[in-house]
């Protein structure tokens, strides 16, 4: 095993282009459409698609870029991607559906489900996907069982938990993580015992193997970790299989994005993994697609969201700012204390920020939005906007009716400048249909 080092003066995503909306952009958006408003930008999903597979341009063999959806399921996103060519990591049947409505080929689908239930697999293959991640053994006897019911062969891959030490905002790798099998273990859920069965199953083919470390990686020299003991899991199965062979080395995600604190590039994160992938394929003569994961990547810096200063309070410390949003609308500033860029327009000359707080609309002590170094929150009075830069991941996906709150609009910054509509405001009266408003029930009394 050899740590890599990489110089801190080069770690800075500054290069890489995120979307640049004018105050003046922003102001007549906010006039036109009303806050809170979540707007989109086309081009910067697409740049970000083609930074992070130039990221593994060194690695010797194919490369090719999953979308993780999870991150963001908005049709519009989606039918940007499909564009792009790439493939897309699908975690559950309402995802596929999406993904497929949206205009999806199934043979780009990557399906790793959580629960791995029977009739999930069944949807599944019925909806021609192939290509299966299985985690748990009882969840590869349901693939069996599904494979035979159907009558297809599935492209099996097994997600292994390397049990590595993983520096990130989010750590998916520890032992006895929730996700994965270990190498090896005295239970049937091992990767040994699943590769296996595999090998011997009539409706199977083995593809290959996945991982997934974390999300928001600070220090990639977790990934060396992980391919050092996956190249000696490898040559052990290869001993043991003589015609084993390996198609898929699906790498998982984790390329983090830059909210205001010094993170590594994906240049820096793409050559070491690339590196050390080629010493593996030479060392264990084998040639492998690699497959790289992403949905915060290639979503959070695409998108801003846009709310409005209704009040503020001061206080002897400095001044709360409230804004008509929350973390209904941002779950992850209370999550994981996400530190969201944030700027007021329009903008002040004045300089002193610091005594400043932006707290949202909720009743709930969490309702705060911790200031990232990279905003700037001076001159916040009533009536001004304020935007939350980066918002593009795990938002959407997370919009709570909390207090009867209805989602906002989405706009998508089209590549020609034009501004769309991608999904319309919630009414509150859509909230109260779908909360059962209109439903007549009999009463009776007791």
């Amino acid at each position: 095993m050899v740590e890599v080092s990489y110089p801190s003066q080069s770690l800075s995503q500054a290069a890489i282009t995120v979307p640049v909306f004018s105050d003046l952009e922003i102001q007549n958006l906010a006039e036109r459409y009303g806050t809170p408003s979540y707007v989109i930008d086309e081009e910067t999903l697409r740049q970000k698609a083609a930074i992070l597979e130039q990221a593994y341009s060194e690695f010797i063999g194919h490369t090719m870029i999953a979308y993780s959806v999870k991150s963001n399921f908005n049709p519009a996103v989606l039918r940007v991607f499909i564009s792009e060519g790439i493939l897309f990591d699908i975690t559950s049947i309402g995802e596929l559906e999406f993904y497929l409505r949206a205009g999806g080929d199934p043979e780009n689908a990557i399906y790793t489900s959580i629960t791995e239930e029977e009739d999930e697999y069944k949807s599944v293959l019925m909806n021609g996907v192939r290509k299966i991640v299985v985690s748990s053994y009882n969840g590869l006897l349901n693939l069996i069982s599904s494979t035979r019911y159907i009558g297809v062969i599935a492209l099996a891959l097994v997600r292994v938990n390397p049990e590595v030490g993983v520096k990130a905002v989010v750590s998916a790798s520890y032992v006895n993580g929730k996700f994965g099998v270990p190498f090896y273990s005295h239970t049937v859920d091992s990767a040994e015992n699943l590769i296996r069965k595999i090998m011997i199953s009539e409706t199977l083919t083995f593809e290959g193997i996945h991982f997934h470390l974390g999300s928001q990686i600070e220090d990639p020299n977790c990934f060396i970790h992980a391919l050092d003991k996956m190249e000696i899991f490898v040559e052990k199965m290869k001993y043991e299989f003589p015609d084993f062979t390996m198609g898929i080395m699906d790498v998982g995600g984790g390329m983090p994005v830059n909210y205001g604190t010094t993170v590594p590039s994906p240049m820096e994160i793409g050559k070491i993994i690339s590196d050390r992938l080629n010493i593996m394929s030479k060392n264990l003569d084998l040639t492998f697609t690699l497959i790289v994961e992403s949905g915060r990547f290639l979503t959070a810096e695409s998108s801003i969201l846009i709310s409005k200063v209704v009040n503020s309070k001061a206080h002897n410390g400095g001044k709360f700012i409230i804004v008509d949003a929350g973390y209904h609308l941002l779950l992850d500033a209370a999550l994981l204390h996400q530190e969201y860029p944030q700027e007021v327009i329009p903008r002040s000359t004045l300089d002193d920020n610091s005594q400043i707080s932006v707290v949202g609309r909720l009743c709930d002590t969490l309702d705060t939005f911790p200031s990232s170094s990279n905003s700037n929150l001076a001159g916040a009075e009533n009536g001004k906007l304020l935007v939350f830069r980066n918002t593009g991941a795990y938002s959407l996906v997370f919009n709570m009716p909390f207090h009867c709150q209805t989602k906002p609009i989405v706009l998508m910054r089209r590549i020609n400048g034009n501004v769309e509509v991608v999904r319309k405001g919630e009414t509150i009266e859509d909230l109260f249909e779908r909360e059962g408003g209109n439903i007549r029930l009999s009463s009776s009394r007791t």
